[in-house]
């Protein structure tokens, strides 16, 4: 996992052409938990990201906390309302 603040890549998530479509961000937030992921949502072609959900696992469901149009929006996000 990388630093605390700084995104990391979650190659587990890349598409065969080797698109990132996830990303990693250590929070240690006390409602939301340790981690809060921005994963990008595929069209139907498996290459085109239609979204970026900013999702959090707090008690072993995965919650989606916001849909985003851009990563750079999705990742603003996070900074405004969980860090």
């Amino acid at each position: 996992m990388a630093k605390k603040n700084e995104w990391a890549v979650v190659p587990e998530g890349d598409t065969d052409s080797g698109k990132h479509t996830c990303w990693a961000l250590e929070i240690n937030h006390e409602r939301y938990g340790k981690y809060v992921w921005i994963t990008g949502v595929l069209d139907h072609d498996e290459e085109t990201i239609i979204r970026y959900d900013v999702e959090v696992i707090p008690y072993s469901d995965v919650k989606t906390l916001a849909e985003c149009k851009t990563l750079t929006s999705a990742k603003r996000w996070v900074t405004q309302f969980l860090i």
